[in-house]
């Protein structure tokens, strides 16, 4: 389903905030996605997965 997107874009300019295209595949089914904030299953990454990381923690 690629059509060959690049991730960045060829000259990025400084302070720019840049998105990288997010294919539509593997989602969730509409009520599912309300409840879990995301229709991409892929950007569904659960709390405890940052509970024990030190970069990403709130509980420093």
């Amino acid at each position: 389903m690629s059509k060959n997107i690049p991730l960045m874009p060829q000259n990025p300019m400084y302070a720019y905030a840049y998105i990288a295209f997010q294919p539509f595949e593997n989602l969730y089914k509409a009520d599912e996605a309300l409840y879990r904030g995301t229709i991409f299953k892929d950007l569904d990454i659960p709390f405890s997965t940052y509970k024990n990381n030190p970069i990403m923690s709130p509980f420093k």
